[in-house]
């Protein structure tokens, strides 16, 4: 896969800030010579794992999703996430792209045509409603290993014992990179559909604060 090299920076939640130069560029989002046919973008299988972590948060008041509906609605993780998400949770979903058809304020569904890496917006957003962290975050932007950085800032307000569900972990290098970084102290992680043809996910759960 891509070797990665370990430098200095400081970013919370990681031990290092993992870079694939000089070899590949930190700003692609795919290098085709790792590609083999996947039939479905989000598996069935990605679909479990996204439900059953978004299951295992106990009364999420606030889910983040990047990258926001890929797939048609029902089989896709914005789908998942409005199906099981408590009522009074609020969702908050952010895309390059305008996805205002599914926004619904009466129903705490919000979403922001904006590039992920201005997360003030979506910080100031949370602050309106009350929210001081996320519960649930969900990042499946572009997977570039710059932009996978900027989405994983997003931690910075994430809860204790809040959950991240990173797609795309098998073959893209944003995602293979970071999952890398994670500080295994402060984050339990576990990578999920690793095998056949999927292009991966993974779930990292925040430990307790001692």
């Amino acid at each position: 896969m891509f070797k990665i090299n370990q430098l200095p920076e400081r970013i919370f939640g990681l031990k290092f800030r993992p870079s694939i130069e000089p070899e590949h560029s930190d700003n692609q989002d795919f290098y085709g010579e790792f590609y083999h046919p996947v039939p479905r973008e989000f598996s069935a299988a990605d679909q479990e794992v996204l439900k059953n972590a978004l299951l295992s948060v106990p009364n999420p008041r606030c889910i983040v999703e990047i990258g926001v509906q890929r797939n048609p609605l029902p089989e896709s993780s914005t789908g998942i996430l409005l199906q099981h998400k408590p009522k009074d949770c609020v969702f908050i979903g952010v895309d390059i792209e305008d996805k205002s058809h599914l926004a619904d304020a009466e129903a705490g569904v919000f979403v922001l045509k904006m590039d992920s890496a201005e997360r003030e917006k979506v910080f100031a957003l949370m602050d309106q409603k009350g929210l001081k962290t996320i519960d649930f975050l969900f990042i499946d932007g572009w997977h570039s290993v710059n932009q996978c950085l900027a989405d994983w800032r997003y931690t910075e307000r994430l809860a204790p014992r809040g959950v991240v569900v990173m797609h795309d972990t098998n073959e893209h290098p944003g995602p293979f990179a970071v999952f890398e970084a994670i500080d295994e102290t402060l984050f339990e992680k576990t990578r999920h559909c690793t095998d056949g043809p999927d292009w991966g996910i993974a779930t990292v759960v925040r430990r307790p604060t001692p």
